[in-house]
């Protein structure tokens, strides 16, 4: 799967941030993009802690980061609405449909999404 696009949710990050090499592993050779709601709820996972807001800059910088445009705003209201998603996972899912690439999670909440888009579940 080298050089796929992929799109991660917020737990991928924070388990790579965390020491998961397996994680870490999942995305080797892949082109990642996380939407700006990773980034956002990322860098509020550890309050105020600069080490960590620095680690999650570092990480986001080597890899695409996917601003939410219009039209992921509407399409994750769309999903928020149809299957129940908190706002933060709609848009997430919302950026990998719009991309049109897989989202990589360990959330099994998205699982209801899988007729509707590519999903890679992950388990520690």
């Amino acid at each position: 799967m080298s050089n796929e696009r992929v799109a991660i949710d917020t737990n991928i990050l924070l388990y790579i941030l965390g020491g998961d090499k397996t994680a870490h592993e999942l995305l080797k050779g892949r082109d990642v993009v996380a939407s700006a709601m990773v980034r956002m709820e990322a860098m509020v996972y550890h309050g105020a802690d600069e080490g960590h807001l620095a680690q999650v800059q570092r990480f986001l910088d080597r890899y695409g980061l996917e601003e939410i445009h219009r039209s992921v705003q509407d399409r994750a209201v769309d999903l928020r609405l149809r299957y129940k998603l908190k706002l933060p996972d709609a848009v997430i899912a919302a950026t990998a449909l719009h991309l049109g690439i897989p989202l990589i999670t360990a959330d099994k909440t998205f699982g209801k999404l899988k007729p509707e888009m590519e999903l890679v579940l992950y388990s520690k």
